[in-house]
């Protein structure tokens, strides 16, 4: 009677009873690739400024080739005499004023998506996202790919100093000290005043 109802223990299996799942295998996770120091995981799909960045770009520079090829067919078009006008007498209207304003405007809107479109292709292939991803990457390469710790920001001024130094001599020592004297009577000066209020 007790194991009719599930207590206690039962010698034989009922096979009323609904066989126990067994727990499945865990599957292995795929690896995720190893990344080197400078760079950083790719983020998801929706915050990857750097191609909306490159589309914006290639869609922006073939429409200002459109609106470039354009305006060469009307100046080309205006250039050809009307059928029964000799071409020695034919005069189109021109404003070279206007002329170099309006190739002023295609040559920067040119320019302009064109270097949109280049930053785009350099932030996907640096894998650059923002700000943040730029300052990694940048400190990545003063770090030259090692483990050190980067150097801070005086370090690297102190060691510009010498190399300068070193290399334009006694003048650039006498114009450094100048500017150190500047500055340490600013400090004074600044002291004096917080002090007097």
């Amino acid at each position: 009677m007790v194991s009719l109802f599930g207590w206690g223990s039962s010698p034989k299996s009922d096979s009323s009873q609904p066989a126990q799942e067994k727990p499945a295998p865990e599957q292995p996770k795929p690896k995720e690739p190893e990344l080197l120091p400078h760079q950083t995981p790719r983020p998801p799909i929706g915050s990857n400024t750097n191609l909306k960045l490159l589309f914006g770009g290639m869609t922006f520079f073939a429409l200002s080739v459109l609106v470039t090829r354009r305006a060469f067919n009307k100046k080309r078009i205006a250039c050809i005499p009307p059928f029964y006008t000799s071409s020695v007498y034919h005069q189109p209207h021109s404003n070279s004023a206007m002329d170099a304003f309006e190739a002023l405007n295609l040559a920067t809107l040119n320019v302009v998506s064109f270097g949109l479109m280049a930053g785009g292709a350099a932030g996907y292939a640096l894998n650059i996202n923002n700000i943040d991803d730029m300052r990694k990457f940048v400190r990545a390469g003063l770090q030259g790919g090692s483990d050190t710790p980067v150097k801070s920001d005086e370090e690297l001024e102190e060691e510009v100093t010498e190399w300068v130094s070193k290399v334009l001599g006694d003048k650039f020592e006498k114009q450094l000290e100048k500017e150190k004297m500047k500055r340490a009577f600013q400090q004074a000066q600044a002291d004096q005043t917080a002090k007097e209020n």
